[in-house]
């Protein structure tokens, strides 16, 4: 059995009083106190910007032409200053290049005729001597070649033999002599047949020792095969090349150097040389050639550098740097150390010292070089200060 308990009764509430509306000079004050509130805010978040800029305040500023910067930036910067001297610098010369095969130990091989590649012997990275075969082809026109020194020496043979005959019969008197020198002169010409034949095989680089009719390409070097360019099955025309094989242990530098650092360079100077991949390998040459022409456009003329390789360090088409130590004459010269010249716009360019917390980027022309410091040709002069530390940080100013 359920039991319902009766709710109790509700009595209605009398309205809340209604306030009574603002008098326009209540709306005053309290516009006047939200306007308060917000300058306190504001003067509060402007202190806390102000705090936030404050590191900032030292940063250089750019004026013109010259660089303008706190004692603190100066200080957190690390900027330190260097004298422009006369000093006398040994010659070093930097250049940039290329390593490539030297020519006396690289050959490509390749068919004298075209010929169907039939097997190839050796791949790309195989270690090859002098005489060692490489790939084998089939020639028709090969074939028909050593066809033709087989006929001949057959009739020289015969030729050879007629010729005897008659020599013996004519010194019996039983045959006229002058069939005997008939005999002699078609056995000559057999000789000079069959002769003329080998020579035309050789041409084509023909081997007797082989299959009658098959090229056999052999390696002309000892080396190292770099480079295939064939597969089997395929036809090829005399023009191409079918292996190339080199021998890396020596290479050569082709480095571009400029016609005004010419004249220190001697063949024979010692050249350091750093290869910009490869972990940077650094490894050393001798000059061995200074080119004669020089190209107008560049203003640069090439300088051969010879490179033992061994073990292989450069490869081929890899770029360099160089530092070649010149044997030229050593001279006086206005200097700054190399570490006070770093590049704005492609250009050398040095930052002038112009007083306290003053600098100008002052692009200069330089000449040799010793590893240690630059010999300057134009833009300043002995007695000025150049920033030696503290370089990036003023650079970075210029492209702010």
């Amino acid at each position: 059995m359920t039991t319902t308990t009766p709710l109790p009764e509700l009595k209605p509430q009398p309205p809340a009083p209604r306030l009574p509306p603002l008098l326009p000079w209540g709306r005053v004050l309290a516009a006047a106190g939200a306007v308060a509130v917000g300058l306190v805010l504001f003067e509060g978040l402007g202190s806390q910007a102000d705090e936030v800029a404050a590191p900032g305040n030292d940063a250089p500023v750019v004026e013109g032409d010259v660089i303008r910067f706190s004692p603190e930036f100066a200080k957190r910067a690390g900027i330190t200053t260097a004298p422009v001297t006369v000093e006398r610098l040994e010659p070093l010369v930097t250049a940039h290049g290329a390593v490539t095969f030297d020519p006396r130990r690289f050959a490509a091989v390749g068919a004298r005729i075209t010929g169907r590649v039939r097997q190839l012997d050796a791949v790309v990275g195989d270690q090859v001597k002098a005489g060692q075969v490489l790939a084998e082809l089939e020639s028709a026109e090969l074939g028909r070649a050593e066809a033709g020194v087989l006929s001949a020496r057959a009739r020289e043979k015969a030729a050879e033999a007629d010729f005897k005959r008659e020599r013996r019969l004519a010194d019996a008197h039983i045959s006229p002599e002058r069939d005997a020198e008939a005999a002699a002169a078609t056995y000559a010409a057999a000789r000079a047949d069959r002769v003329a034949a080998e020579k035309t095989v050789e041409a084509l680089g023909g081997d007797f020792d082989a299959r009658l009719g098959v090229l056999v390409l052999r390696s002309p070097i000892d080396g190292r095969v770099v480079a295939s360019r064939a597969s089997r099955g395929q036809t090829l025309e005399p023009s191409h090349t079918v292996l190339e094989v080199a021998d890396l242990r020596v290479v050569w530098v082709n480095l571009q150097v400029y016609e005004r650092d010419l004249g220190a360079i001697r063949v024979g100077d010692a050249v350091e040389l750093t290869a910009q991949s490869g972990g940077g390998a650094r490894l050393e040459g001798r000059v061995d050639h200074v080119g004669d022409l020089i190209d107008p456009e560049t203003h640069t003329a090439p300088v051969r550098v010879v490179v033992p390789n061994e073990p292989i360090a450069l490869r081929p088409g890899q770029s360099v740097t160089a530092r070649i130590h010149t044997s030229g004459p050593a001279a006086h010269a206005l200097s700054v150390p190399s570490s006070a010249v770093t590049r704005v716009d492609g250009k050398p360019t040095v930052f002038l010292a112009r007083g306290e917390g003053t600098v100008e980027p002052r692009p200069i022309v330089t000449h040799a070089e010793d590893g240690v410091r630059v010999g300057v040709s134009e833009g300043l002069k002995e007695g000025d200060r150049v920033v030696l530390g503290g370089l990036f940080a003023l650079k970075s100013e210029i492209y702010r």
